[in-house]
């Protein structure tokens, strides 16, 4: 698939799948079945399999207990790799645990769609189809790229993803999230070549950046000044510029890779109802604006229930990859990711 940048930003919609989502609407309050509450009530717990950053999914946690106090949240995070290859060892042994699988990958999820349950949250039809891979698999959270910088070292921020490869931040200035830290970074890298052009990375990793093995210790590295600049995870830098740190961001002009995640109930949930109450509810008004307020999401939703930090939905344009391409293109195009930017697993 050889393609000049020309052709590639033409190719936007055909290569991946381009959303615009309108303006803000009026939030529609989260009132769930009486008898699924109270079901969930009963059953009193809920253990969580997720590969999201535990700090992240703790916040989720404490908005969820707030509306619903008598539901105890055990949460087991891992990496993605690692999650699927606990799901499927105890699935494999009649024992897993979970009761609510959440994975960036939703690649991976739908690897092991059969020890999913059938689900659909009341909104089913709110939801964008181009952020769905299985009847099963849903949106709760939604992670989109931006590109931050240090305000207090930088005098002239990068405006746009084609400005990572200028020539004035070479030299370390630039961090990048390794290729295969992820299904979100796997998004990234996607939109990079399909988008940005054939030629991106080459150009991208003339400039020497820094290798990190996710957004976390890359958002702390820019925050310190040891690199300038680089890609990340809005969610991750949002909640350090809300508290202060040095750190500003903006969405490329060039488009918004998000990662709509695929999370479900699993078919064996010996929780299944607070599972149930706790998919309704992150799906809902209440859940989407609970990540948007608080970790500056983007949200799978059409139309969002209040503006989200930092997108224009005029200018700025989303953009997640076409899902047999997500799955057919994984292996060889990290490897030459890998490849380009010397990096060795």
């Amino acid at each position: 698939m050889k393609l000049s940048r020309r052709q590639s930003i033409a190719s936007l919609a055909s290569l991946g799948l381009v959303a615009r989502f309108g303006p803000a609407r009026a939030a529609k309050p989260f009132t769930p079945d009486p008898a699924l509450v109270a079901a969930a009530n009963k059953e009193g717990a809920l253990v969580l399999y997720t590969a999201s950053l535990t700090e992240v999914v703790q916040e989720t946690i404490n908005n969820f207990n707030k509306s619903f106090p008598g539901i105890r949240v055990s949460m087991v995070r891992a990496s993605g790799g690692q999650l699927i290859t606990r799901v499927r060892s105890e699935a494999a042994a009649g024992k897993l645990e979970a009761d609510v699988i959440d994975h960036s990958d939703r690649g991976q999820s739908k690897s092991i769609e059969e020890l999913f349950a059938d689900y659909a949250p009341p909104n089913a039809a709110d939801y964008m189809t181009e952020t769905l891979v299985s009847p099963k698999l849903w949106p709760t959270t939604t992670p989109a790229w931006c590109i931050a910088w240090n305000p207090e070292i930088v005098s002239n921020p990068p405006k746009s993803w084609m400005d990572l490869c200028n020539p004035e931040y070479a030299g370390g200035k630039i961090g990048q999230v390794i290729a295969p830290s992820g299904g979100t970074t796997w998004t990234r890298v996607m939109f990079e070549r399909q988008v940005l052009g054939e030629d991106y990375w080459v150009k991208q990793a003339a400039t020497k950046p820094k290798l990190f093995p996710s957004s976390a210790p890359l958002c702390d590295a820019v925050i310190r000044g040891e690199v300038a600049m680089g890609p990340i995870l809005m969610s991750i830098v949002y909640g350090k510029k809300k508290d202060g740190a040095p750190i500003d961001m903006i969405y490329g002009p060039e488009g918004v890779p998000i990662t709509p995640y695929g999370t479900g109930i699993a078919a064996s949930a010996k929780h299944p109802n607070a599972a149930r109450l706790w998919m309704d509810w992150n799906l809902s008004d209440d859940g989407q604006i609970a990540a948007i307020r608080d970790q500056g999401n983007v949200t799978a939703l059409r139309n969002p229930p209040i503006p989200t930090p930092a997108f224009d939905p005029k200018v700025n344009k989303l953009w997640t990859p076409e899902f047999g391409q997500f799955q057919k293109l994984h292996d060889a195009w990290l490897d030459d990711w890998n490849k380009t930017y010397g990096y060795r697993q």
